[in-house]
């Protein structure tokens, strides 16, 4: 009857190792799979607002040419809402 005994303590020993085990695998893989969502938006950021300081960019050269006496105001603009676009898309992560 002793045997029996030590036989369910042994496997309710090991089961409750694997289940531990397979806890902490589940809570790290979660922590690991956050940081790859959050380096993939990092860098969706980065491309979107590189693209808007491009446009900001084209948008002044074309202000430059065109409307040479709106350039400025057309620089402080754009710059202030490309702040605000990059504000909106990092709080978008």
């Amino acid at each position: 009857m002793a045997n029996i005994d030590d036989d369910d303590g042994v496997f309710v020993e090991r089961r409750s190792r694997q289940m531990e085990s397979f806890a902490i695998y589940r809570k790290l893989k979660a922590v690991v799979d956050s940081w790859n969502r959050e380096e993939r938006g990092k860098a969706r950021v980065a491309a979107a607002a590189l693209y808007g300081l491009l446009a900001w960019f084209a948008l002044l050269a074309a202000a430059a040419y065109f409307l040479p006496a709106y350039a400025l105001p057309v620089s402080i603009a754009g710059f202030l809402v490309w702040i605000a676009f990059v504000a909106v898309m990092l709080e978008s992560i």
